[in-house]
């Protein structure tokens, strides 16, 4: 069994706007193992996005990372930061959520770098794409003379040097090995006649393309993690397979690990090696790809694939999960199972907020199974369905609801008479 390269330890994200506090994550732990995709899949909203966007500190105002820990292992960090934060070191592994911001930030790009869901909305459409990917190799080229800090990411690159630069390209920041290398990436990626397309700025680049210059732009630091957001969100079929084909032909080449973000079964089911399925900001099921798809616990799991056709069998009409996901505003989500209204299996224990659970030994995981690979955050992985202990089907009903469909009926009685 490979070994772990990130453990992510109760994650918990929040967004307090005016409108209530928003909690996007809730207590989320996993594992990603040296070279394996690890896929992360639930409905829009879920926490997804956010998630990944916690992991490598990108969080914005109003949102704020409240609790957890991110272990990274990597011995030179830990040999670093041992003397100034030995709280955060645990052999080969650093929590970076201990350790200073700016140290942080320098492990974006050489530690972890991130393909957006938009990479129309993610590229500057004021600079070609080969200047933009060269500024990538460029900032992590001077980090690595440096690596712990920001200075040496500008080198002191001011106002003065920028305006110096647009007299003599002699002074501009980016150099012309990072050219050239920002070039070998667009080879790399698939772009057709490279060194013109370099040239060319983002609006003259098809979307599958864009795609392509993003993940061009992610590898410039050559990071141990790659986290792809929504990878083919807007690309059509064609070149959807493209993408994760060459996604896949990178991670096998690098031996780089990735977390796939995305609300496509099928995207998963091609490209990943684990898999956690996510709800209202928690993992509700997480374990091997056959351990999910052969063999569901939590009714969420198999609701979603209930709502996928079968290729086998495409006659029988698709069975979608009822109801909507939660707001997730604080001060509307019950202490319970936040699926349990939209359950089919929904029980009595449901009511209380339940914890993971080992799938084999049907205990308490405490964030990891026994086995390392299935548990599912349902009482259903304990013991089997009780229909005598069933909720009844109007429980989570509010009043409003109620009084709404009496009113209904009654004008539906009004009309008939």
């Amino acid at each position: 069994m490979a070994d772990d390269l990130l453990r992510v330890r109760d994650l918990s994200t929040r967004f307090f706007t005016e409108d209530g506090q928003v909690n996007a994550v809730e207590s989320v732990d996993f594992d990603v193992r040296d070279g394996e995709v690890f896929g992360i899949v639930g409905e829009s909203g879920s926490g997804k996005s956010v998630t990944a966007l916690s992991v490598i500190d990108l969080v914005e105002s109003p949102g704020r990372i409240t609790s957890g820990e991110v272990w990274y292992r990597n011995a030179d960090l830990a040999d670093e930061v041992r003397d100034d934060t030995p709280e955060a070191v645990d052999g080969e592994f650093v929590d970076v959520r201990r350790v200073p911001e700016n140290v942080r930030r320098a492990l974006r790009g050489p530690s972890f770098s991130t393909i957006f869901q938009d990479p129309m909305s993610s590229l500057n459409p004021s600079l070609t794409v080969g200047e933009q990917i060269a500024e990538a190799v460029e900032v992590q080229r001077r980090a690595r003379s440096n690596p712990r800090t920001t200075r040496s990411r500008t080198q002191g690159f001011g106002l003065t040097d920028l305006l110096a630069s647009t007299v003599f390209p002699s002074r501009s920041y980016v150099s012309e090995e990072s050219r050239a290398e920002a070039i070998d990436l667009l080879e790399q990626v698939g772009i057709p006649d490279p060194a013109e397309r370099a040239d060319e700025y983002p609006h003259e680049f098809s979307g599958g393309m864009l795609q392509r210059a993003m993940i061009a732009q992610a590898l410039a630091g050559e990071p141990d993690l790659l986290i792809a957001d929504e990878p083919t969100t807007a690309l059509d079929v064609t070149i959807q397979a493209q993408i994760l084909d060459l996604l896949r032909d990178l991670q096998e080449d690098t031996g780089m690990s990735i977390v796939m973000i995305t609300h496509n079964l099928g995207v998963i089911a091609r490209m990943c090696d684990r898999v956690g399925v996510m709800y209202a900001g928690e993992i509700v099921e997480r374990g091997t790809l056959e351990d999910v798809f052969d063999d569901p616990v939590h009714p969420y799991t198999r609701g979603l694939l209930g709502s996928i056709p079968d290729m086998d069998d495409p006659a029988p009409r698709l069975q979608p999960i009822e109801g909507n996901v939660p707001n997730l505003y604080a001060d509307e989500m019950e202490d319970r199972c936040y699926f349990a209204d939209r359950c089919p299996k929904a029980m009595e224990e449901c009511l209380d907020h339940p914890p993971e659970f080992d799938v084999e030994t049907g205990e308490p995981s405490g964030g990891r199974t026994e086995t390392g690979e299935h548990g599912a955050r349902c009482v259903l992985a304990q013991h089997e369905y009780d229909p005598s202990r069933a909720l009844p089907e109007d429980y989570f009903r509010s009043e409003d609801d109620t009084e709404s469909e009496r009113e209904s009926q009654t004008e539906e009685v009004s009309a008939d008479d």
